[in-house]
């Protein structure tokens, strides 16, 4: 049995999009996949980073975008958010080194919005429901994460030996959208900054700053594209997805949302 999560199903709270902002962390070298910067791969016929717009600019609660981009690439990163025509605020800004500095970068262009959201682009097929249970911990817990509980057997091993069974009731694989009340996750980066701490994740700089992070039911299907083998299995989920009309993600259906609430058509 993995832990129990809370489900958040309920109704979210309200909340005026200009306090809602979205970091989209695009700015990886993809070095694993071998295809160039992971957000601009096309896949069933549209880069990640579409699809990762075409999300958060169909959601009501979403005011401001960031797009982190891949430094050399920013002019491509711009074609694509052209082509939503979205009259909500869309900025770009060059990524850093790490994830981490990227995120720090988008951040610094979100000032004024109340709570954030971080998500990978490299991860295509987050759900709208995805985002509004996150949103709905944040408000109420201040920093919320999606999470997956393992299936399989845990171990911890040094070199090719066994060195610890743990206990997977207490542990789970950690998603994105994180979100995050947004003085909070700034003083997290500030704080990691000043101590040299390097996260896997904006959660984990948030917990090391002493902030509490709640964990919220994720999604089997929100894949993390890192390598050629999840290229297979996400490029299968995608097809699979838009090929349904009237099914989550569905071109037509994201379409016609998108079209009513980002450009009043």
């Amino acid at each position: 049995m993995g832990p129990q999560l809370p489900s958040a199903r309920g109704p979210a709270p309200s909340a005026s999009p200009a306090e809602v902002g979205v970091i989209v962390a695009g700015a990886g070298s993809g070095s694993r996949l071998g295809r160039g910067s992971k957000a601009l791969v096309r896949l069933n016929g549209r880069t990640l980073l579409a699809r990762a717009l075409e999300l958060f600019l169909s959601l009501e609660e979403v005011g401001r975008v960031v797009v982190v981009g891949p430094p050399g690439q920013l002019d491509q990163v711009r074609r694509e958010i052209a082509a939503f025509r979205s009259e909500r605020p869309v900025e770009v800004c060059e990524g850093g080194e790490t994830r981490q500095q990227s995120v720090r970068a988008g951040l610094a262009l979100l000032e004024g919005c109340e709570y954030v959201l971080v998500h990978d682009a490299a991860r295509p097929l987050a759900s709208p429901a995805l985002v509004r249970r996150v949103l709905a911990a944040t408000r109420q817990a201040g920093a919320a994460i999606p999470g997956m509980p393992l299936r399989d057997a845990v171990k911890r091993v040094e070199g090719h030996w066994l060195v610890e069974s743990l206990d997977r009731s207490r542990l789970v694989l950690a998603q994105t959208p994180q979100g995050f009340r947004y003085q909070v996750l700034e003083q997290a980066h500030f704080q990691a900054a000043d101590a040299g701490l390097v996260g896997d994740d904006d959660a984990q700089l948030v917990a090391a700053a002493g902030h509490a992070v709640a964990v919220v039911e994720g999604e089997p299907a929100n894949v993390k594209l890192t390598t050629p083998e999840d290229l297979v299995v996400v490029e299968a989920l995608l097809r699979d997805r838009e090929a349904t009309p009237d099914g989550p993600g569905a071109p037509e259906a994201s379409s016609r949302e998108a079209g009513r609430e980002v450009t009043g058509g």
